[in-house]
């Protein structure tokens, strides 16, 4: 075999060790197709791990921060705070700002430009289509912090408690009840924060798939029913006192 004869199967052997463009192609595919499905799961667990720390670092500002506004001012109750005995519970603005200014790190607060018409209009409810009831509108009092966390405080009923909402990045998605949208409940003699954010999922429109959450008897009555198959049946609707509930009759 001359030098030229050898050369040739050299070079042979060489190309046979490479890929086709077929098989580059097939792979690339297969290397998109996996990324497809592998990238939106990775990307949303990291989500869900930075929400996570931001729920932790906003619940040790809340907790932290009232149980200095107690200790300030020795108070053991909750209803003694001054932001519920001395701020006309909590309808003094100016009053309410002034106590929390004292026990917050506050970049912007509803005395200042911080209102409700600068937060989302609505959150998601998880696989649901019915959105969170929280709006914005309901708070007393709203604070941002420097890290762009936002509080609203609402007081409780009986004035012995009360929640506070926040929103760990404001605007920014996924705008989700129980994701970026937590609620704290501070209660108890000495003060004890408790995360009730559950209650920013529950769906409270009264509608036939949902009775349960129509609680008086004018909401009973007004229910849209669904039609029924079978001719001279209908849908009557009950109120016992308590409970709303629907029956079929001829």
């Amino acid at each position: 075999m001359n030098s030229r004869e050898r050369i040739m199967v050299v070079n042979t052997h060489t190309l046979r060790k490479g890929f086709t463009l077929a098989e580059v192609l097939i792979t690339l595919g297969i290397i998109g197709v996996v990324a497809a499905l592998t990238i939106p799961t990775l990307l949303n667990n990291i989500q869900d791990k930075v929400l996570e720390t931001q729920v932790a670092k906003a619940k040790t500002v809340v907790a932290n921060g009232y149980k200095l506004m107690m200790a300030r001012d020795e108070i053991f109750k909750i209803q003694n705070l001054p932001i519920l005995s001395s701020c006309n519970a909590m309808n003094d603005t100016a009053c309410v700002a002034a106590e929390h200014k004292r026990a917050f790190q506050i970049f912007n607060d509803s005395m200042a430009s911080l209102s409700p018409d600068i937060m989302p209009e609505e959150y998601k409810i998880e696989d649901s289509d019915t959105p969170s009831p929280f709006k914005w509108e309901d708070v007393k009092y709203m604070y941002m912090t420097g890290d762009g966390m936002v509080f609203g405080i609402i007081p409780g009923e009986n004035l012995t408690n009360f929640d506070v909402v926040v929103d760990v990045n404001a605007k920014s998605q996924p705008n989700t009840a129980v994701k970026d949208l937590r609620k704290f409940r501070f209660s108890g003699n000495g003060g004890q924060l408790y995360d009730v954010s559950e209650e920013l999922a529950q769906d409270t429109q009264c509608r036939f798939d949902n009775l349960g959450a129509c609680t008086t008897e004018e909401m009973c009555y007004s229910v849209e029913v669904p039609e029924l198959e079978h001719s001279g049946w209908y849908w009557y609707m009950s109120w016992d006192g308590s409970t709303c509930s629907a029956y079929q009759h001829i």
